[in-house]
């Protein structure tokens, strides 16, 4: 009897480890089912745009060929457009921002670049925070856009406390 009570925990243990791990066969065998969906949190955390079906909606090239980047509004569900870029001159991110008049829409917001890179391989993430007046908290961040970029703006739904901490800060 002792020895029987020393090798039931650790089997008991790895059957359960197996069946939380991913081990197909053993969960099939005990009944779980596969999800059909994938689960997409993570990505939409750092920034990137699943939406159902996992393909984002098309959103038509210029029929001219001239330089564009795509405007994402998560606010009051999804806004998708294409904005065409200057050609004599740099846009920042702060032009668009004014603009299209967010800031005095939505507040302070959460800006996402999200660049493709040449290799084909993830897009380069470029994060800053716009104030209500529509600058960029931190000049650095006030990033020039490029033919291609996905901007994802969303509302900064920090509480009064962190914007006031992220003000000392930036002192």
């Amino acid at each position: 009897m002792r020895y029987t009570k020393c090798w039931i925990v650790p089997i008991l243990f790895s059957i359960c480890i197996a069946t939380q791990s991913g081990c197909i066969t053993l969960g099939a065998l005990l009944g779980q089912t596969e999800s059909p969906t994938l689960d997409t949190r993570l990505l939409e955390a750092q920034g990137y745009s699943i939406p159902p079906g996992g393909m984002p909606a098309p959103v038509a090239p210029d029929p001219n060929g001239a330089p564009r980047v795509i405007l994402e509004v998560r606010e009051d569900g999804t806004h998708v457009e294409s904005i065409p870029l200057a050609m004599d001159r740099s846009v920042f991110i702060e032009d668009i921002v004014q603009q299209a008049r967010l800031h005095d829409r939505f507040g302070q917001l959460n800006v996402s670049i999200m660049r493709p890179t040449e290799a084909g391989g993830p897009p380069l993430r470029l994060d800053t925070r716009i104030d209500d007046s529509g600058k960029a908290t931190n000049i650095g961040q006030n990033y020039a856009l490029l033919p291609g970029d996905h901007i994802i703006v969303a509302s900064d739904n920090r509480s009064s406390l962190e914007r006031f901490i992220d003000k000392q800060f930036r002192k």
